[in-house]
């Protein structure tokens, strides 16, 4: 049994690339693991593994630690699932992990690997990544609403309507041209919630899509989360982000929800002025994003 069996030397671990024949033990690591950090959702899993994204250490035949990531957008990439087989201190094996880690991604053209931490992972991941040389490379802040309340309704000739899939290509052009490579979405996350969510928006100004709004619903519907709010760069100033916020507050009060929140960069001081116009106050929480330089 692991209870009584001595712990394994991390220096005589080997680490190769995950494959799809690793799911059944990467999912008992991401359950059962001494250390664990996982940022996806179960459906995720088998597709990162087939394509290989990430690093698994290996010791007499076991899984001891693995580090999933993202699908490389451009030149960067995200840290989604990390675990640790042992509850100690998980450095060895994340020192271990992350040299052979970087360098594949870095051979796939991938110069920035990034870590946006939850409160059960942080105390434990984010000291490893720093000792490994991961820097601070801004805040998220969190921000929420109570009053339904709307201080304007935006620009009068935006349609807002339901998304489709078919509006999946112009909802991804959108969302590449209003963010910085690593803040995107691609369509493994929009595709499912334009089919599949509780509210996916769409903007419209003279039939074309010009933006587009997506939330999610939780605790009964008493909490809606804005997920994601985006104007193409080309329409700023017409007021469509006012449009499309406006909606969400909308859609939260027929709801019943008694809560929104959402999260954005602590420098994105434009969309702060915006939602704190409508009402939106930072709650003070604030998570640390960490930017791993890659190897050239």
């Amino acid at each position: 049994m692991r209870l009584f069996r001595k712990s394994p030397d991390i220096s005589l671990a080997t680490p190769r690339p995950i494959t799809a024949d690793d799911l059944t033990a990467v999912s008992r690591l991401l359950r059962d693991g001494g250390r664990r950090y996982y940022g996806l959702s179960g459906s995720d899993l088998p597709a990162i593994l087939a394509r290989g994204q990430g690093m698994a250490l290996v010791g007499a035949g076991e899984l001891l630690a693995v580090a999933l990531v993202s699908q490389p957008t451009g030149t960067t990439c995200w840290l989604r699932g990390v675990a640790v087989a042992e509850s100690g201190d998980a450095r060895p094996a994340i020192a271990a992990l992350l040299p052979p880690l970087h360098q594949a991604l870095a051979a796939r053209g991938v110069r920035s690997l990034y870590y946006a931490g939850d409160d059960g992972a942080d105390h434990w991941l984010a000291p490893a990544l720093v000792a490994a040389g991961y820097t601070v490379d801004t805040e998220v802040v969190v921000y929420e609403k109570s009053a339904p309340d709307i201080p304007a309704a935006g620009n009068p000739a935006v349609v807002v309507r339901p998304g489709a899939p078919a509006d999946l290509e112009a909802v991804l052009r959108i969302d590449r041209a209003s963010f910085e490579p690593h803040w995107t979405k691609d369509d493994t996350v929009l595709g499912p919630a334009i089919a599949y969510g509780p509210y996916f928006m769409v903007a419209e100004l003279d039939g074309g899509p010009v933006g587009y709004a997506y939330a999610t619903t939780h605790f009964g519907g008493r909490l809606v989360h804005l997920v994601r709010i985006a104007v193409d760069p080309r329409h700023r100033g017409e007021h469509i982000g006012v449009r499309l916020l406006a909606d969400v507050v909308t859609y939260a009060a027929d709801m019943g929800a008694t809560t929104i929140t959402l999260n954005t960069q602590a420098y994105n001081t434009h969309a702060q002025r915006l939602y704190r116009w409508f009402g939106f106050v930072a709650t003070g929480e604030r998570q640390r994003v960490l930017r791993g330089s890659l190897p050239s």
